[in-house]
């Protein structure tokens, strides 16, 4: 028996994992961190990732004090990466479409449980025209623990009425792998630009679309 055979709800984190954004928002930061004349820090860089913004701007003045508003740096970096996706486009990850069509088709509960903002994640959803796969939505706005605090994840299978083993999530930042372990949820990680370790609870993929294949 293959392991979605068991699933009845997937989790879908989204900036790393649907969509190829990543690269485009450490360079959007890269570019702010210059006119700002702050060393850039893989660290830092790192740690964010799967982050909200109250857990980022904490991270920010571990590295580099509280001189700076993180906020307002922010800020900059959310508006900058809105216009370069609105005006060309939200790159797909491998295998994105081929993943949700055999999901549907199989009858699975689909979540999105992203820390990006809300209003970031509608516009993609809706640049894309993936909206309708997605039973349910959820942002890291809308909680007050950030991954690898496991309560958005929670929130999805409490949601759906839907016991944790029978929950998947899919991630490629550390933070969010060990909120979905920290959930006791299966994990499915599929690294991006961070590698780290993760222990032999964690499916590691190459692509979504060896997703049907476990």
């Amino acid at each position: 028996m293959k392991l979605l055979d068991k699933i009845e709800c997937v989790i879908f984190d989204m900036d790393g994992v649907m969509f190829d954004t990543e690269r485009l928002a450490e360079k959007i930061w890269l570019n702010i961190f210059e006119k700002y004349n702050l060393l850039p820090n893989k660290a830092f860089m790192d740690s964010i990732k799967g982050r909200n913004i109250s857990d980022s701007k904490k991270m920010f003045e571990q590295y580099y004090g509280s001189d700076i508003d993180f906020i307002e740096l922010k800020n900059i970096r959310d508006q900058k990466l809105e216009h370069e996706l609105r005006y060309n486009g939200v790159p797909l990850k491998n295998g994105l479409i081929e993943t949700l069509n055999y999901l549907k088709t199989n009858n699975k509960k689909i979540a999105l449980a992203s820390s990006s903002n809300k209003k970031l994640i509608m516009d993609n959803l809706r640049d894309t025209k993936l909206t309708d796969y997605f039973d349910y939505i959820v942002s890291g706005e809308d909680f007050k623990q950030s991954k690898p605090n496991p309560e958005i994840f929670l929130n999805c299978s409490n949601h759906f009425n839907i016991s944790v083993d029978k929950c998947l999530v899919i991630e490629d930042s550390k933070a969010g792998v060990d909120a979905a372990l920290n959930a006791k949820m299966k994990v499915v990680w599929i690294p991006d630009l961070v590698l780290f370790e993760v222990s032999n609870d964690v499916i590691k993929l190459d692509n979504l679309s060896k997703l049907k294949e476990i």
